[in-house]
């Protein structure tokens, strides 16, 4: 066989095998790609909102055209700054054995109540939003409080699904509900530092960012938590979470130099969401301090101020009255992608419903279910953009959590591990018990629906049985690194 021949088959199995990978890929190609996050929200939180709503099994995504998995979240370590080993820490990765175990064991001291081996090992190994949040941006494990920043003190410049995208033609924009230079904005917006708490870095990064078209949550400086102008100046805290004094008189006054639009009144977030020559670049602040709602006053639930005071009946879900000057998150979701719906290549989107972790932190069952429910309204509102935009042929949404917070579980979870949640009925809260105020390394929701969803299905890291059951959902389950690989091929490949 001559040289030539050999060279030309050769050359022709290249090109054959480029052609299968190409077209492998743009099987998982999407033109928009729109990742939502529970910040702090399990599954059980989940269900206790549809149980709430009397829609269980009933939601847009327990439809059948949605892939339903759990996802861990486990981070690199537990450790607050870089250790620079940049090493897996073996205990922290999810077992099913060590999760659902229900073992009694004794607290730390004599105050604690006993509890359970499995609780007491999912307590000890969780991660946090700015862990998790940057898996989820950059498919790479880290330590707690690190925002796309790795264990060997390095920067994930250029590397986050925001930049990505953006290097593809794509529009890109983040909202929340709570502040938006906190943690999952911030990771997957695309900021780099190594500590979460920089916040007046953070937001002058993401304010500067060439990549940010849309900007939008809460953290107003010049208003309270309960949509009240304040008459106390701005601390430097507050500052801080807007990206500093000077930036937001640059924004306030149109004359930043990134070209921002600057709303902040409920109208303003009404008539963007209706716009028909919308601006390309917005900067949403809502106006309410730390929250869109969950933090606003609201009367006292229990007798912890006194010992013999008596009782009050717990809150149920709106019953306190809500803030009225500030948009719902729906209302954030279509003005956001009222804005990025025009460009020729798509958008990247995430929505965050950011306050749903803060309820479950507070162990407010009535916030936490407020709030997941403003969080599954904007799923809604997504998916009635798509059936009306191209369809799911063209874009890939993916819900999930961040990680799970307090430990949720039946009324008696203390004493019965793993208790399941008591279904009381429509427009009653579920029999609950928070087990914890802080997070755990439970599993999470990680569903997906439209272009590139079925790439999960490669990605599946191991079965939890258990899980099955409890859920009904599919005992194999991925990891929140998984959820980035899904997002980056779907920018990255060749459009169909």
């Amino acid at each position: 066989m001559s040289r030539a021949i050999r060279w030309f088959r050769v050359g022709f199995r290249v090109l054959a095998l480029a052609f299968i990978v190409v077209s492998c890929r743009s099987a998982w190609a999407a033109k928009n790609v729109i990742i939502m996050v529970a910040d702090g929200s399990g599954c059980n939180t989940w269900l206790a909102t549809s149980m709430y709503q009397g829609k269980v099994g009933k939601q847009i995504y327990d439809g059948p055209d949605w892939r339903r998995y759990p996802a861990t979240t486990y981070p690199l370590t537990t450790a607050s700054s870089p250790t620079l080993k940049n090493e897996q820490v073996p205990s922290l990765i999810y077992d099913p054995a060590k999760y659902w175990d229900g073992t009694p064991v004794a607290g730390k001291s004599a105050s604690d109540k006993p509890t359970f081996a499995g609780y007491a090992w999912a307590k000890g190994a969780n991660t946090d939003s700015a862990a998790a949040a940057s898996a989820l941006a950059t498919g790479i494990k880290t330590y707690k409080s690190a925002i796309n920043w790795t264990d060997d003190n390095k920067s994930l410049a250029g590397r986050t699904i925001a930049e990505l995208a953006k290097a593809q033609g794509k529009a890109v924009g983040v909202i929340t509900t709570v502040e938006w230079s906190h943690a999952t904005p911030a990771c997957l917006g695309g900021a780099h530092h190594s500590g979460r708490n920089a916040y007046l870095e953070l937001g002058s990064e993401m304010l500067n960012a060439p990549w940010l078209d849309v900007i939008m949550g809460a953290g107003h400086p010049h208003f309270d938590d309960d949509g009240k102008p304040s008459t106390a100046k701005p601390s430097d805290s507050q500052w801080a979470y807007v990206g500093g004094q000077k930036n937001w008189e640059l924004l306030t006054a149109g004359k930043h130099p990134a070209g921002w639009k600057f709303i902040e009144t409920k109208a303003d977030f009404e008539a963007l969401a209706q716009d028909p020559n919308p601006p390309k670049k917005v900067l949403g602040n809502a106006q309410a301090a730390t929250t869109l709602q969950c933090n606003r006053t609201q009367p006292k639930t229990d007798a912890k101020t006194s010992a013999n005071a008596t009782p009050v009946k717990a809150l149920e879900p709106f019953e306190t009255p809500q803030n009225q000057n500030v948009p719902s998150l729906p209302t954030m979701t279509k003005g956001a992608i009222r804005c990025m719906e025009g460009n020729p290549n798509g958008f990247y989107l995430m929505i965050e419903g950011g306050a749903v972790d803060w309820a479950n932190h507070h162990n407010e069952p009535a916030h936490m279910i407020e709030e997941q429910s403003d969080f599954v309204a904007s799923v809604e509102a997504v998916a009635q953009w798509v059936e009306s935009h191209g369809g799911w042929s063209e874009t890939l949404l993916i819900l999930t959590a961040d990680h799970e917070t307090g430990m949720i579980w039946g009324p008696q979870s203390d004493t019965v591990p793993f208790q399941p949640l008591a279904d009381n009925g429509p427009g009653k809260l579920p029999g609950m018990r928070y087990n914890t105020t802080g997070h755990t390394n439970s599993l999470v929701p990680a569903y997906a629906c439209g272009a590139g969803s079925q790439r999960f299905a490669d990605l599946v890291r191991g079965a939890d049985a258990t899980a099955a059951k409890v859920w009904s959902v599919s005992g194999q389950y991925v990891d929140n690194t998984d959820i980035f690989t899904v997002m980056k091929d779907a920018v990255m490949a060749p459009a169909k």
